[in-house]
Parts: C-alpha cells; structure tokens; sequence
C-alpha cells in the first residue's frame, strides 16, 4: 500500500470520527433541550392545576355558604351590587318582541335611544296544550337562567376578588397541592414557593425561600378569572437546579465507548499498516544484507573447489593446504550466519532454552579477548584487559554467553576508523559483576542509539559500506542477557567510540 493511499486512508477515518463525534455531541445537547423543556412544561402544567384547583375550592366554598359572617358579606355586596344597578339603570329601558315563529329580540333603551339589541329564537311547540307564548316563555326564561348563571359566577369572583390574597389562600393547602402534583409528574425534586401581592411583597413563603440568580422561577398569575383580577403571582423555584446534561450523556455513555473503541481499533489497525511497511523496508534490507553475507563464500568455496580442480596448473602440497583453508574458514563464516539466523527464530518463540552453571566470567572474557588479539595486532591496534572482578562467579549458558561477548568485540573491531583501540574490563556491583567494552570506533548518534537493539536494525554508516550484517548481532544480545536476568546499557559519542555494560547478577 503506497504511502499516498495511507495518508488518504488517514484523512478520511479523522473526518469521519470526526463528524460521528459532533453528530453525537449534537443529539446530547438536543437532548437536554428536549429534556429541560418537558420538566418546565410539566412544572407549568402542576402549577396550572394547582391555581385551576384553588379557584374551583373557592367558588365551592361560595356556594355552600354555611357561615353567617360570609352570608352577610355576601348578601351586603349583593345589596351594594343592586343598588349601584338601580342608579346605574334607572334610565334605561329593556323591550321584549316575539313572534309566534319563535324569533325574538330584546332591546335596550337608555332615555329612548338604542344602546344594545340581542336576536335570537326558541322553539314554540304549537301542539301543545300550553299557550305557545307561554312555551316560548318557558324556554326563554331558560336561556335567561344560563345568562344570570353566568352573572351570577362572575358576581362571585367580584366578591372574592376583593379579599385579601392572604386569606383567599392557605399555605398548607398549597403546599400539599403543589406536592402531590408534582409528584404524580414524576417531579420528586425539593421545592420552594412564595406567594406575591400585587405590590409584588411576598404575602407568605417556605422557610427558605431565598433563590439566586442561577435559580429559574416559575411564576403564574392566581386567580386569574377575578373580573378584574389582580397581579398576585405564585413563584415556585427549585434549590438544585436540574441539570439534564449529565443524564443525557449517561444515555450516550455506550455509544461513547463503542466509538471509541472503533477509533483505537482503527488506530490500532494504522499502526499495523506503518509497522508492516516499515518490516517491509527491513526486511528488503536484510535480504539484501544475508545475499551478500552467502554470496561472498560461496563464491570463494566455488573459486577454490575449481583451482582444486583445475588440472592444467601444478597444485603443490602447500597450495592444497592453503585452498582447503579457505574452504574451511569460509564454510564456518556461513555456518556461523546460518547459526544467527536460526538463533533469532528460537528466540522469537519465546526465552532461550539456557543451560546455566557456574562459570568464571573473567574466563570467558580472557578466552574470547586472546583470539581477538591477533585481529586486533594485525590492524596495528591495542586491545586493552583489565579483569578487575575478584568474585567472577555467576550462573551463565557458556554457549550464548561466549557468543555475546564475541558480537561486541566483533562489532567495535568492525566499527573502526583506523586502528583499533579496545578496552575490555570486569568489576564487581552490589550482587553482580559488569562486563565492560569501549572502543574508539565511528560512535553512535543519539537518533540511532536507542533502536541499535532491535532486530534487523543497523545504524547508517554514511557512505561507508564495507560493514556487512543482518542487523541481528545486538538483538540476540540484548535477549540473551535479560533471560539471564541482567542488563545492557550503552553509552556512544558519534566520532568518538562506544561503550557497552553488561550487568549479570550473582544469586546466592
């Protein structure tokens, strides 16, 4: 997959992630909306009922008036009521004309001229025994009835309008009605509420009645069927104001996590993407590197077999001894790569199979420095040792252990620049000792130091390309010393050398 196709691939699983975020983040907030909208509808609506229930006990109380001081009230405002009608109508005239069709129309006259005229028909029932007249009176008289029924309701509210708010209601009363219709919407929150006059002063109010400006008050008119009804108001607050949002996001809460969930997948999945092209390039390389490490003898073992077998020139003992070297010194370099790679493809299944004994370090770094030396006199250089451990006894695979300190050697005499100056040295820790190894070699960049131990990895050299590998050296020896419990650190300079420490404990 080319790189553009990723980088395309990318863009759009952002823009989509993207937009599935917003469009949710969008319905959590039209959901609070919508939320926050039926609790107030459903406080307005308690409210409401609360009011409606007030007036309807109040205008039952009128009519099953059993208490003498209300009667007289109510009659002395009825006498009030008929003597302001006397002066105010003594002037006016009312008319009656009805016809045998049952039409009729009643007009009003105030000192002979016109003010009001009202038309309208009742049935007359001709076969009937009643004089029709009177069956039109009858039910005239009926609509009669409704119309001062009507009066009559509103001649209560005009009673009443004039009490006093405080005495028209009790707070108990209102309490309990507030309480159980908020209840029956499901509103279990607590309230408070207060009572205004129309001088909007609080008339009466729950003990902690005291909302701040982040409180929402709902506020409705009481008694609003008063003929002139005044501006007492009712004010209901809630202490903790609801707060939609959180159930909102509760809901959302499991799609949340799928989302997320696919976006680390994803994420997951462009790792793989890169981490393949990127084995892809290494694994090209170390192709490229192995052909050549294979090429190289078998090319020599092919060129010795054929001096060997060419009969044309004189092969001396000497020469024979001299080809069979060859032949032998190269097919050990090729075991020795076959024995790498099959080394790493153990240790890819899992911890190396470690045959561990006590063994003398200092030992095994003698034997492994003294067939370095002759390489590294021959190059004009200096190996240093300086075997300073005294207790040099720790639990190591002879095997694997020789084969790590034989890669860093190999790789600081490989690593040179010109003649090769190597210091090798052993020295006791607390509960360990530490293998030393420094060189003046081409040194490391601080870029490159800290992936030198992974497979198939090898630091760039420039233009230099007389190194030859698989990368595999320093990855097989990092693994073999942590499944021995220890550790490698390196320190590198670029231009200057390197040194690597190996730390192996000494269990007791």
């Amino acid at each position: 997959m080319s790189k553009k196709i990723i980088f395309w691939l990318i863009v759009v699983m952002t823009i989509a992630f993207a937009g599935l975020i917003f469009m949710q983040a969008q319905w959590i907030v039209e959901a609070t909306k919508l939320r926050q909208m039926h609790f107030e509808q459903q406080v307005l609506q308690s409210i409401d009922n609360v009011i409606d229930r007030l007036e309807r006990d109040e205008i039952s109380t009128i009519k099953s008036i059993g208490n003498h001081n209300t009667r007289a009230l109510f009659q002395r405002k009825n006498d009030e009521k008929k003597e302001e009608l006397s002066k105010y109508y003594k002037d006016y005239n009312i008319s009656l004309d009805l016809d045998l069709s049952g039409h009729f129309s009643l007009n009003t006259y105030r000192r002979d001229s016109l003010i009001s005229a009202f038309n309208g028909e009742t049935a007359i029932n001709k076969n009937s025994h009643i004089d029709p007249i009177a069956s039109a009176m009858i039910a005239l008289q009926d609509e009669l009835r409704d119309k001062i029924s009507e009066q009559t309701s509103m001649l209560m509210h005009s009673i009443c309008e004039d009490i006093p708010i405080s005495k028209r209601i009790n707070q108990q009363r209102l309490d309990g009605l507030l309480m159980r219709n908020f209840d029956e919407c499901g509103i279990r929150d607590n309230y408070e509420f207060a009572v205004f006059n129309s001088n909007d002063k609080i008339v009466f109010s729950t003990p902690a009645y005291n909302p701040s400006p982040e409180n929402h008050i709902y506020s409705k008119r009481l008694f609003p069927r008063d003929v002139h009804a005044k501006m007492n108001t009712l004010a209901v607050y809630f202490p903790q104001d609801k707060t939609f949002f959180r159930e909102s996001t509760r809901l959302a809460i499991p799609s949340l996590i799928f989302t997320f969930l696919i976006f680390v997948i994803s994420g997951y999945t462009i790792y793989v993407i890169f981490h393949q092209r990127k084995l892809d390039v290494i694994k090209n390389d170390f192709i490229s590197n192995m052909t050549h490490e294979f090429k190289t003898p078998i090319s020599t073992i092919s060129l010795a077999a054929q001096m060997m077998k060419d009969t044309s020139s004189s092969i001396t003992e000497k020469s024979i001894l001299r080809i069979t070297g060859i032949i032998l010194d190269e097919s050990k370099r090729l075991t020795f790569q076959v024995e790498k790679i099959l080394q790493m493809s153990a240790l890819d299944r899992g911890k190396a199979s470690l045959k561990l004994k006590e063994m003398d370090i200092n030992e095994i770094v003698k034997k492994v420095t003294n067939s370095f030396q002759i390489k590294v006199e021959s190059e004009h250089g200096e190996l240093d040792i300086d075997l300073e451990a005294t207790n040099s006894i720790a639990k190591v695979d002879e095997v694997h252990f020789t084969n790590v300190i034989f890669n860093l050697l190999d790789n600081a005499f490989k690593y040179r620049r010109d003649a090769p100056i190597l210091y090798v040295r052993t020295y006791n820790r607390p509960n360990g000792i530490v293998i030393s190894i420094k060189d003046n070699g081409l040194g490391i960049s601080k870029e490159n130091l800290n992936r030198i131990f992974e497979k198939f990895y090898r630091a760039p050299t420039g233009n230099l390309h007389d190194v030859k590998g698989f990368g595999l050296g320093l990855a097989y020896v990092k693994k073999i010393i942590e499944d021995h419990g220890g550790q490698i650190t390196v320190e590198s300079t670029l231009n200057v050398g390197s040194k690597f420490e190996i730390f192996i404990p000494q269990k007791k």
